[in-house]
């Protein structure tokens, strides 16, 4: 017990004088633990040898309380995890909420850390994943400094975002970004509030995906299930689906209209795949009374990504 207590305390102090680092285009940071460096492909921090990983995500705020729900304890037991342990962290952004499971058994088992955190702007989520065999390299001490070290910086500017990403935009059409990551991923809204609800205000995503190019004759059943993989919302209608080149390169259109499940507002939503030289889906959704004023930004957007 002695050599824990000293343990975790020589965590505390060299964790509480170590600034936090923050992966590019992300607003969340923390201080990694010791042996971990910055993730390859997605944002966050990794020990490739050890298959130990912390991701680090901001979501809107408004989808807090969403969220939430997938860190009460009955989502944890249906997720086939088992609690651990639950506490009130105290960050420099404010209280935080972190859950440690269990998951798997023997040779797969792994310990997953889970922090739940909020500023007015933003959902910050964290998650740590280590397995049974490297919790000798990641003593759970080591983890409990690195989370409750959580830092949530101010907004970076357009260019700061702009400049993470691994292709070009021209033009953004109006709209506004909320989040860039190196792996491509950028999340726009189109208005002033800082909020992924399209109920709320028009939407729009840019995202790579790891998947090879289909021949001519599977891109329409292809898009259709990057679409089914994408979207979560039931009963959508497809009014729209063909072939056109996006800046040049082979593409694919589905239009839809489907319904909030919050609001019950109708809304319309495109899904543009540009086909070369890698996969890249554009998703944008808006309320339907304001389509045909949105679309023409979106097919700005569309149109000015371009490779670097």
């Amino acid at each position: 017990m002695t050599r824990l207590l000293a343990l975790a305390f020589t965590l505390f102090v060299s964790v509480a004088f170590a600034e936090p680092v923050f992966p590019p285009g992300s607003r969340i940071g923390l201080v990694p633990p010791a042996g971990m460096t910055a993730g390859t492909s997605f944002q966050g921090f990794q020990d490739q040898a050890n298959r130990v990983a912390v991701v680090v995500s901001e979501i809107s705020a408004q989808t807090y309380d969403k969220v939430a729900q997938d860190f009460t304890a009955e989502a944890i037991r249906a997720g086939g995890m088992k609690e651990i342990s639950r506490e009130t962290v105290r960050l420099a952004s404010g209280d935080g909420l972190l859950v440690v499971t269990r998951q798997g058994e023997s040779g797969a088992a792994l310990r997953k850390w889970a922090l739940l955190a909020r500023t007015e702007d933003l959902t910050a989520v964290v998650i740590g994943i280590v397995p049974e065999a490297a919790r000798e390299a990641y003593p759970d001490a080591a983890l409990r400094a690195a989370f409750a070290s959580v830092a949530i910086r101010a907004r970076l500017t357009p260019d700061e975002m702009l400049a993470v990403l691994p292709y070009r935009l021209a033009d953004l059409g109006g709209f506004r970004l909320l989040r860039a990551s190196p792996d491509g991923t950028a999340v726009m809204t189109l208005g002033p509030n800082d909020t992924t609800l399209p109920a709320e205000q028009p939407y729009f995503m840019i995202a790579p995906r790891a998947v090879s190019p289909p021949q001519p004759a599977e891109r329409e059943s292809f898009a259709q299930r990057m679409l089914a993989d994408f979207l979560s919302r039931p009963n959508v209608r497809v009014v729209n689906s063909e072939q056109l080149r996006i800046g040049g390169a082979p593409g694919y259109q589905i239009v839809a209209i489907g319904k909030d499940e919050q609001t019950g507002d109708e809304l319309a939503m495109v899904q543009w795949l540009r086909f070369n030289p890698a996969v890249v889906q554009m998703f944008g959704i808006a309320r339907l009374d304001q389509w045909e004023k949105v679309l023409p930004h979106m097919r700005a957007v569309r149109d000015g990504f371009g490779t670097r």
